[in-house]
């Protein structure tokens, strides 16, 4: 069921699209149940959350849920800077509304990717799917080249804090995740 205010636009008609298994956490085989930096539950939150996955040759290779206030604070942190490049590359760039079968930038369809690597972002409310939208890692890489070294810092702080264990190499930039 929607939120009481009927008039916001984070909430489209077709609000109750159930999540895709393919948006699903691979590592516990079933929907994210808790946020992946604070723990708390992605259902006690009235203004939902996001899934971020990236896949490589058709297998999840990583993937994390964060829900409301942890993505603004995630976001809150990045620098000015990289905020600003971002928020004027999205606007000139993104088409939002393609979903998660092409490139919300190149509008390149995934079944045509030279390259087999791309990631799929989600805003979802309970067990709703809100809005997907997919980034081919060319769009990616570009997108990368936007951020600054502080940046970088604090997404690696969120990997370390996150992902013990995960060599620093291996996990994606910060923007190898859809961050919407």
């Amino acid at each position: 069921m929607p939120p009481e205010d009927e008039d916001n636009e984070l909430y489209p008609e077709d609000w109750d699209t159930p999540i895709p298994r393919e948006l699903y956490s691979e590592y516990e085989e079933r929907p994210f149940r808790s946020c992946t930096r604070c723990g708390e539950s992605l259902l006690e939150f009235a203004e939902g959350y996001q899934v971020a996955k990236i896949f490589k040759r058709g297998e999840t290779v990583f993937e994390y849920a964060l829900c409301g206030p942890c993505h603004r604070g995630l976001i809150d942190e990045f620098s000015d800077e990289s905020k600003r490049r971002l928020e004027d590359y999205y606007n000139e760039h993104m088409q939002p509304g393609l979903g998660g079968e092409v490139c919300g930038i190149c509008a390149q369809h995934r079944d045509q990717l030279h390259d087999p690597e791309f990631a799929l972002g989600a805003m979802c409310n309970g067990s709703s799917l809100l809005e997907t939208f997919m980034l081919c890692n060319a769009c990616m890489e570009k997108t990368n080249e936007l951020v600054s070294e502080k940046t970088r810092g604090i997404w690696g702080d969120f990997i370390n804090d996150n992902f013990p264990g995960v060599p620093a190499n291996f996990a994606p930039d910060p923007l190898g995740v859809p961050i919407f």
